[in-house]
């Protein structure tokens, strides 16, 4: 009899630990980059489980919020590490600060002169910047006003990867003010949710990796609910990077734009990884490439 307790007991044990396999392994739901005006497929993204990115221009426009009022979450794309030489529409100005000219630019190695991408400079993101002080006011505002979700922070991260940043040969005590700016501002964009709004998700489009061992960045990540990989590849450490705990605070996201349709598929069943989605433009995604589930996948 008592042999026969203790096999009921492992039995039951492997049916728990099997169910919380499945739980950790629960496939990514859809994710939706909305950078145009067309709104095309977003009805067949107004479910739950679904994200989808507000872009520059058209955050208010109502086809969001009905997603929302169906399930879905919205987060507002932001261009937090630059300014464009071209303010695309009122409503980015309005973030610029009323116009680029406004906004502070990276003083390094002369003022104005560094570039991470075509037609724009890079923004002043060292700590306590009156640029880093403007976003921490801005998205604090959005949090208050509830009509997204959360913010998707383009580029904010430990380190920049473009061929135009030329960061490797930054000096080094200019990359250090860098990542300490990054990491300082999502702390208190971190402290600002902690106080206005908990649920409002943090997601940055960079890793918090400076590579070489160097484990600095990482302190970051405390700080976000996720990243975006963008255009990973499906290796070893981009699936290990998916795993990675962040914030910890009950509504982690890590999102994959894929290289192709069944690199999304691929993505979605890696741990950790919570939306996926194939988009050659950022316009509008096509119809969802994997089904819509309750489960996140994370425990």
């Amino acid at each position: 009899m008592r042999r026969f307790l203790l096999v009921l007991v492992f039995i039951g044990f492997l049916a728990v630990f099997a169910g919380v396999q499945t739980a950790t392994a629960a496939p990514a739901n859809p994710l939706g980059l909305y950078y145009d005006n067309s709104f095309t497929n977003i009805d067949d993204y107004a479910h739950p489980g679904a994200l989808l990115v507000a872009g520059n221009c058209n955050r208010y426009d109502g086809r969001f919020e009905k997603a929302r009022e169906a399930g879905a979450e919205v987060i507002a794309y932001l261009n937090i590490i630059e300014v464009y030489d071209h303010v695309p529409c009122r409503l980015n100005a309005g973030f610029y600060m009323g116009a680029r000219e406004h906004v502070p630019l990276w003083p390094y190695p002369k003022y104005g002169e560094r570039i991470n991408w075509p037609r724009t400079h890079l923004a002043d993101m060292r700590k306590g910047s009156e640029w880093s002080n403007n976003v921490v006011d801005y998205v604090s505002g959005l949090m208050r006003e509830g009509k997204v979700d959360g913010v998707f922070l383009d580029n904010v991260g430990a380190r920049l990867w473009s061929d135009l940043a030329r960061w490797n040969d930054w000096p080094q005590s200019e990359r250090d003010e860098w990542t300490e700016g990054n990491i300082d501002l999502v702390r208190r964009l971190d402290a600002a949710r902690r106080e206005i709004n908990p649920k409002f998700l943090l997601i940055n489009n960079n890793l918090w990796d400076l590579g070489h061992g160097d484990k600095r960045g990482f302190e970051g990540e405390k700080y976000v609910d996720g990243v975006v990989l963008e255009h990973p590849e499906l290796n070893a450490y981009h699936e290990k990077y998916a795993g990675r705990e962040f914030a910890s605070e009950g509504h982690r996201r890590v999102l994959v734009i894929a290289r192709s349709p069944e690199d999304a598929v691929a993505w979605s069943e890696v741990r950790g990884v919570t939306h996926v989605t194939w988009q050659p433009k950022y316009d509008h995604p096509g119809k969802p490439l994997v089904p819509f589930t309750k489960e996140l996948a994370w425990p």
